[in-house]
């Protein structure tokens, strides 16, 4: 048998009928239903932020530290290896768990459940989830949030929309990020713009450059907005 992968060959093989009348995500999708029922008791906005590697997740959360104060947030740093974000974060003085999937491509609620024993929750707005930098995995899987953020930068294409919408589908909140670079690769942002409208016409698009501090400020409003929606406060749409 192949340990790697699970197959067999020929004489070990053996076929099996089996009948599945529930989804295979079933405990997942219920364990992530208590990450965000919980969350929601303590007054936290939990936001899943995906985007592909490099596209700039962890910067995003610095970004916000120019609106946000350090001590009204978490972060559950999702990678296959390593603490590079977390250390980066952790000099910033903010509470960070790091998950290491190893060879898994997006985090699941489990590891979530996991992650906040060990995080200090005390006096928390919001915990942000980075998940594994991918564009595919981590599309449409429950785990405990109440928004999905994607971070889409402008060096990696104005076709990613087209190439990965199932991404897009279910965000809330699109980062195009490293719009200071746009001219430069030749970003289509008015091709983006209609492919992502196409799909998803209620999301929020934001542009972001760490040239611009000023640029992270409409994000920070949006998921205080949320946050306000979560907890049930009155408030006017503008």
């Amino acid at each position: 048998m192949c340990e790697e992968c699970g197959c067999q060959n020929k004489d070990q093989a053996q076929e099996k009928n089996i009948l599945i009348n529930k989804s295979v995500t079933e405990v997942n999708d219920i364990i992530a239903d208590q990450i965000q029922n919980v969350l929601k008791e303590k007054n936290i906005l939990c936001i899943n932020l995906m985007g592909a590697p490099g596209s700039g997740k962890t910067t995003v959360i610095e970004g916000l530290l120019h609106h946000m104060t350090a001590s009204e947030l978490a972060v559950i740093q999702g990678d296959l290896e390593s603490d590079i974000d977390k250390k980066r974060l952790e000099k910033k003085h903010v509470e960070t768990y790091q998950i290491n999937t190893h060879s898994g491509c997006h985090l699941t609620s489990t590891m979530i459940h996991k992650a906040l024993f060990d995080l200090d929750l005390k006096g928390k707005k919001y915990l942000f989830i980075e998940n594994v930098g991918n564009l595919v995995c981590p599309a449409g899987v429950k785990i405990g949030q109440h928004i999905n953020v994607v971070v889409s930068s402008t060096t990696e294409g104005s076709d990613k929309p087209k190439k990965y919408p199932y991404i897009f589908l279910d965000a809330n909140l699109v980062v195009i990020s490293k719009y200071d670079l746009a001219e430069i690769v030749e970003f289509n942002e008015e091709q983006y713009v209609k492919d992502i409208r196409e799909m998803n016409s209620k999301i929020t698009l934001v542009k972001t450059s760490v040239k611009q501090d000023s640029s992270f400020k409409e994000i920070a409003d949006f998921l205080s907005h949320e946050r306000n929606h979560l907890l049930g406060s009155h408030h006017t749409h503008s």
